[in-house]
């Protein structure tokens, strides 16, 4: 590679003799083998130094995910353990790119998986045997790899669970004729639907954000949209729309209006048009669930808090004849719903 004459009079300005290189491919290529091979020999010195010799006392983290922009499979690996002075840290060992040749994929993906897995732990000197425990989702594929190919003993993450355990309460799944719960389901369509017409909509310009300004409900200028996998992100669109409930009956009654000075056909109305109180104690019960969530997630030896926490959420929240606090209780005003009140999911009012 060449080098501008300006960059090699501002290197010979800024630079000292001592460190002064040509900057090509060769010497980027060196320099990055220096520093994963510096970095890799001071992560085993550090695990060497921290773990128990002879004692399975590490535990495995392993995850798939896609990049959003090109939906390119990751996995990576990541190694949880308790060093001496008894502070918990993790190391992230690598990720790579995941897509098997075709012939590798005879048997599907747990063979070139299980494979890059001895394989990463091998360059740190590890092997599974330094393993007693993984904490993963519960995808069919890494699950089987953690209990019954690694033999690991094996717990679910409790941010999978609990977005597992609001899909099956939702009725979420890719077959909608075997749906535990249709309506809830149909409630979800509804929310989506509502998103959908809200952000294809152009004609009504800024009258959205305008409204939120008008009603003093915030700072917000659209709604959001979620993703079925992730649980968080529905809590917030549930949350937007309960909070610009007012906004939304307000844009929809002007959309109507709108359609009627044109002489063009009458839209569709309000998708949720007589669900607001069930969205409001859905919303309570999420609100619950994500707190457990978020702290789950923390970079801490929290276990017995995450637990803790989990069993309040069912005794406080999930019981059958536990009162649900409100989404807006606060610590001066800590109103609930009693469970006597609380809504089924054929409950339907009829207006906003």
């Amino acid at each position: 590679m060449g080098e501008w004459e300006e960059s090699r009079i501002l290197r010979a300005i800024v630079t000292k003799d001592s460190f002064q290189a040509v900057v090509n491919r060769r010497t980027i290529t060196h320099a990055v083998i220096e520093l994963y091979v510096s970095t890799k020999r001071e992560l085993i010195r550090f695990i060497i130094d921290n773990r128990i010799p002879d004692v399975k006392c590490l535990v495995m983290v392993a995850d798939f995910w896609k990049a959003k922009s090109s939906g390119t499979k990751f996995l990576g690996l990541r190694l949880y353990f308790v060093t001496a002075d008894f502070k918990l840290v993790s190391v992230l060992l690598g990720t790579r790119h995941f897509q098997p040749l075709y012939g590798e994929r005879d048997g599907g993906i747990r063979g070139p998986f299980k494979r890059w897995i001895i394989q990463i732990l091998a360059d740190f000197g590890l092997t599974v045997a330094d393993f007693f425990g993984a904490t993963t989702d519960g995808g069919p594929d890494v699950m089987h790899m953690m209990t019954s190919n690694l033999m690991l003993s094996w717990e679910w993450s409790m941010p999978h669970l609990t977005n597992a355990a609001t899909k099956a309460a939702f009725g979420m799944t890719s077959n909608v004729a075997k749906s535990k719960n249709p309506e809830m389901l149909q409630l979800l369509k509804k929310v989506t639907r509502t998103v959908y017409q809200f952000c294809t909509v152009e004609v009504m310009g800024a009258l959205y954000e305008q409204l939120v300004r008008l009603l003093g409900v915030g700072k917000e200028k659209k709604l959001i949209d979620y993703k079925p996998h992730r649980f968080m992100s529905l809590t917030r669109v549930f949350e937007r729309i309960v909070k610009h409930w007012n906004v939304l009956c307000l844009w929809y009654e002007e959309r109507a209006r709108k359609a009627d000075r044109d002489k063009s056909a009458p839209p569709s109305p309000f998708p949720l048009v007589g669900d607001k109180l069930l969205m409001e104690q859905l919303l309570s019960l999420m609100l619950s669930i994500s707190a457990l969530n978020v702290e789950s997630q923390a970079e801490k030896p929290n276990q017995v808090d995450v637990l803790v926490s989990a069993y309040k959420v069912i005794v406080t929240t999930l019981g059958p004849e536990a009162s649900l606090r409100k989404y807006d209780a606060t610590r001066e005003n800590p109103t609930s719903y009693h469970h006597s009140i609380l809504m089924r999911w054929w409950s339907r009012p009829e207006s906003c």
